[in-house]
């Protein structure tokens, strides 16, 4: 006798570079998740001025190496945005510094706990390393517990005060890792991940 044949699961969820359609839904996720967490007005990222342009604000200059990426979490199937993360040099720190920041890690509340935070985090440390960072900076707030609670298990530690010019003087939460050097390929990331 056979066994039934039962389709397999496919999920149509991928990590990818932003691209310039995404910017309005990603100006949209920052805003509500920021909102959901009473973290809005000056002194956070729902004022940035690059929030209208991600896409344009984490491309390096011609000529220039690599020194920012971002990347989002979409369900192709229906074109829904559902998070993103990046890193860019820490405004206000040196170059010769090699300090970066994690920036802008939002998810939508449906894609959290299912272990998208984790991946953008091992996609946005491994590419930092790679661009010849040394040290990955964070500001965040203390009633994001599940994010923080990620950032430590990822080797972040606290901070006594902000580090560089960031913008964001309302945040309270202030976390850095060292980097390593990865021996992965430079490739940028695009990976179809599964719930």
């Amino acid at each position: 006798m056979s066994q039934p044949v039962h389709p397999a699961v496919v999920t149509s969820i991928v990590i990818r570079p932003v691209e310039p359609r995404d910017n309005a839904g990603l100006e949209v996720l920052v805003v509500d998740t920021l909102t959901e967490f009473g973290c809005v007005g000056p002194g956070f990222a729902s004022s940035d001025p690059e929030l209208k342009d991600l896409y344009a604000a984490y491309q390096t200059p011609p000529g220039q190496p690599r020194d920012r990426g971002y990347w989002v979490i979409v369900d192709e199937a229906s074109g829904m945005l559902l998070g993103g993360g990046g890193f860019s040099r820490l405004k206000g720190a040196a170059p010769q510094e090699a300090v970066c920041e994690l920036q802008k890690v939002y998810f939508r509340p449906e894609l959290r706990g299912q272990g998208f935070g984790r991946k953008m985090l091992e996609c946005c440390i491994e590419e930092a390393a790679l661009a010849g960072y040394r040290t990955m900076y964070l500001e965040t707030m203390p009633q994001m517990q599940s994010a923080v609670g990620l950032y430590e298990k990822f080797g972040f530690r606290f901070l006594p005060t902000y580090m560089g010019d960031t913008g964001h003087r309302s945040c309270t939460v202030f976390m850095s890792r060292p980097l390593l050097e990865h021996a992965a390929s430079t490739e940028p990331k695009s990976e179809a991940v599964g719930v």
